[in-house]
């Protein structure tokens, strides 16, 4: 009689254990389940500007507009919300090494959707991640010279389980995605 009184306490103890716990493990869930969405539109947006760039790169034949095309035919295929896309931003620039140091001109900058949204590609930035090719400390025998491509893309991310206790708290709705490929220009 004794053992089974001390049973039904253990069996409440376990239920209020769980009673505590449980809210908070549902809260944990939710989260990684959003983290893992926020994962899976960044690397598709990663995707569409890579394959922006390369066919920007690759043939004469296709211009900013078809570039622009591409990046929303890749995120259509992907089953995205094409009215998300804030922008996609196409820069063209000229790389030239003057005395072993990579410079960049004749940087132009094409907002596809006019957002007003200043593009992150900036000469600067341009030039500041140059180096990070393999190197020798001097750049004239890199094959750095030559024309750039660069896509960015800027896109709205809305929560998928938003409205959802802490969780909103968490992520800000909608929240701004922007990726980047560059790369030369092979013609």
């Amino acid at each position: 009689m004794r053992f089974r009184r001390e049973a039904q306490r253990e069996r409440g103890q376990s239920l209020v254990e769980l009673s505590l716990a449980l809210p908070l493990l549902v809260v944990l869930l939710v989260g990684l389940v959003e983290v893992a969405f926020y994962a899976r539109t960044y690397m598709v947006l990663l995707e569409a500007s890579r394959e922006g760039a390369r066919v920007g790169a690759r043939t004469t034949l296709f211009d900013n507009s078809d570039v622009y095309d591409l990046v929303i035919q890749n995120l259509s295929r992907e089953g995205y919300n094409t009215s998300a896309l804030k922008d996609v931003i196409i820069v063209r620039a000229e790389v030239e090494v003057v005395s072993g140091t990579p410079a960049v001109n004749n940087h132009k900058v094409f907002s596809m959707m006019g957002s007003g949204l200043a593009a992150r590609l900036t000469e600067a930035s341009i030039e500041d991640n140059l180096p990070v090719l393999p190197n020798t400390g001097d750049y004239s025998n890199e094959g750095l010279s030559g024309r750039l491509i660069g896509v960015e893309v800027f896109y709205d991310h809305e929560p998928l389980l938003g409205s959802f206790p802490l969780i909103s708290d968490l992520f800000p709705d909608p929240t701004r995605l922007h990726t980047y490929s560059v790369m030369h220009i092979v013609r």
